[in-house]
This record gives structure tokens, sequence and C-alpha cells, in this order.
């Protein structure tokens, strides 16, 4: 009997269960949308991704030497003019490199100063006595060949001894040339084409350290606009790396933010939908969604491949895009703008109407036209 009636309990409560799932139709609670979805504001128009960017492009500012750096100077949302200082590179090696230089153009100029300065009072005394003993020398080098020569004559000599004695007189009478050369080229003072080349060396010298003098110049890294720091990739006592090299961030990003610009990417598909002047709209992403309108400047007129990438699922990477620059209209409504490097949803606006689409509507409005033409013409027709 226990049995039987536990057997009835549990089919009952079973019942009761599926009664109970069966008749319960409450609809589940539909949360509202994180934010509101993003909706084309033209009635024909064509989306894009853009990116915010300042009104000068985002200026990427790097060492023009890799080296130590040892102060900066401008900090994030400093807004600096052209020339001001940004950071400051270690100069102690160009420094160093300065004074060896500088102890290299003293040289060169005591060079030129020596060469100036010739001949010394103390160079020509014995350069004439040299001069006055080699004439004697030849004098008496001549009067020994007219003796020998003499001699032959009266069969004293031989013809070598004679040939000796011309030979030695022929070669006192070039020593006594030499010897007066060095003389006048002594007197004359400095040759104008050794001049010129001390002269050279020492122009070669200066422009040496006018030329270290810049690249000290250059450790001092200024901005090359009017704008805004926007980022910092560098910090005291951290070895900056030049632009080229491989993997080296900028040292600083500058940038005019005075005014924005938006650089929308239009895919390949909807280029031909562009019109230049078009207006359009950015939407700024996020918890709070706000509208900008834009004003097209440019479209440029190169397709690339597309890099900004939104992250969405259904979008597409493996395509070309052009890109399209607009300005952000201030609207004078208070709220934040975008930071430049955001991304925006652009929309733009295009022709209202195709060729294709208006011959369709007129071929419908003629077909109607004539359809109430034929409906007159019968009601007239009848009695």
């Amino acid at each position: 009997m226990v049995k039987w009636l536990t057997i009835m309990l549990a089919l009952a409560g079973l019942a009761m269960g599926i009664y109970t799932v069966a008749t319960a139709h409450e609809p589940l609670p539909k949360p509202p949308p994180a934010q509101p979805p993003s909706v084309n504001p033209y009635a024909r128009g064509i989306a894009a991704t853009g990116l915010v960017e300042a009104a000068s492009r985002n200026v990427s500012v790097a060492s023009p030497e890799p080296g130590l750096v040892v102060e900066v100077v401008a900090q994030p949302n400093a807004v600096v003019r052209k020339g001001d200082p940004l950071f400051i590179m270690d100069r102690r090696p160009l420094e160093a490199e300065l004074v060896r230089m500088a102890a290299a153009v003293d040289v060169a100029k005591a060079e030129l100063e020596r060469i100036e300065s010739q001949p010394r009072a103390e160079d020509i005394p014995p350069l004439k006595a040299a001069l006055e003993a080699a004439k004697v020398q030849a004098a008496d080098e001549e009067d020994q060949y007219q003796r020998t020569a003499g001699a032959f004559k009266a069969s004293a000599a031989s013809e070598g001894e004679v040939a000796r004695r011309k030979f030695a007189a022929e070669a006192a009478r070039a020593r006594v040339e030499q010897a007066q050369a060095t003389l006048l080229r002594m007197q004359a003072g400095a040759w104008a084409p050794e001049l010129r080349a001390a002269k050279a060396r020492v122009a070669q010298a200066e422009a040496d350290v006018a030329a270290l003098r810049i690249r000290l110049d250059r450790m001092t890294i200024r901005a090359p606009i009017d704008g805004t720091v926007m980022k910092r990739f560098i910090e005291p006592g951290e070895y900056a790396m030049t632009s080229g090299s491989a993997g080296a961030n900028p040292a600083m990003v500058l940038g005019d933010l005075t005014r924005l610009h938006v650089r929308a990417q239009v895919d390949e598909e909807d280029s031909s939908l562009l019109v230049a002047g078009a207006r359009g709209t950015a939407r700024l992403r996020g918890a709070v969604s706000r509208e900008y309108p834009l004003r097209m400047l440019r479209i440029e007129p190169w397709a690339q491949p597309k890099n900004n990438i939104t992250g969405l699922t259904p979008e597409r990477v493996d395509t070309r895009v052009v890109d399209v620059v607009f300005e952000m209209v201030p609207t004078g409504e208070a709220g934040a703008l975008p930071y430049p490097g955001q991304l925006v949803d652009v929309y733009i606006e295009t022709e209202g109407e195709t060729k294709s689409e208006t011959k369709v509507e007129s071929t419908k409005i003629e077909s109607k036209n004539e359809t109430k033409s034929e409906t007159k013409s019968e009601t007239k027709v009848r009695p």
C-alpha cells in the first residue's frame, strides 16, 4: 500500500511540474543597448572609418643623431612655437672633438703666418755668402780648365784631364746658378701657390669647426612647427635612436590642435560615389555618442591597403581604400572634442539620384500619364 501511495505522489508532483512549466509564458526582460546604434544620417550616403588627426598632420620628431638624452624640456600638452627646444642630447663627445679641431685651426694659422713672414732677415746673409763662395770656386775651376786646355795644346796634358777640368768648371757654374736662384727665391718671399695652399688649409680647419658647431646646435632638438606636444616617448637618461633605425619610435609627436581633421578611408567599392565638396558627419564612439559636422578639404587620389582597423567582426581588411580629408566644423556647442588618433564613424553624402533611377522614375510618370489620358478618352467616348 505504501509503495503505491509513493508512486501516486511522484506522478502527481511530475504532473504539477509539467503544468507549471507549460503555463508560464512570462517574457524575459530585454536589456537596453549599451549605446545607441550608429545610423547613417543621410538618405544616400557611404560609411567609412575615420581617424582624427591634427591640422598639421601628426609630426613625429626624432633625434638627428643617436645619443644620450640629458634633458627633456617640453612636456605633453605644452604649446610650443617653431624653434622652441624640445629635448637636449649629450653634447660632450662633440665638444671634445671641437677642442681638437680648434687646435687644428691654430696650427694651420701658424703655418700660414710662417709662410707669409718669409724671408727671415737672418736667412739672407748666409745665402749671399754661399753665392760669393760659389762664384770664387767657379772662377778657380774655370781658370784651372783654361790652364789645362793650354797645356793640352802644348802636349803637356792629356785629353782626359782636360775633360775632367771642363766638367768641374761646368759643375761650379751650376752651383753658382743654384745659389743665385736660392737667394732670389728667398728674397722674393712666399710662393703664391704655396700661400694659397696654406690659406686653404686654414679655411678647411675653420669649416670643420663651423660644421661641428652646427652639429652641436642640432643636439638641441627644436620644434619644427607651432603646435602642441601630443605624446612623449623619451625620458632623460635614455638612448635616443634616429628615425631610420629598426623599431625606433619617434621621441615626440607634435601637432596643430587649433583645428582638427578627420582622415576617412573610403572602400574602393564606394570610391566612385565620392563627390568633391560633399558634406560629411563624424560620430564619436563611446558611452556618449557625439556628432560633428565635417567640411571636405580634399580627396587624395591614391588608393592604398587599409591600415585603420576597427576590430569589428564584419569589417573587411583585404581591400584598398581612398583617403578623404575633412575638417571638423566648430558647432559652438559645449562638449569634449575627440583626441587625435581616435577612430570615428564617418558618413559622406552622395548625389541625390543616379541617372538610371531618374530614367526609371520618369518612365513610371510617363506610364501613369498615359493611363490617365486613356481613361479620360474612354470616358468621353461613352454615351
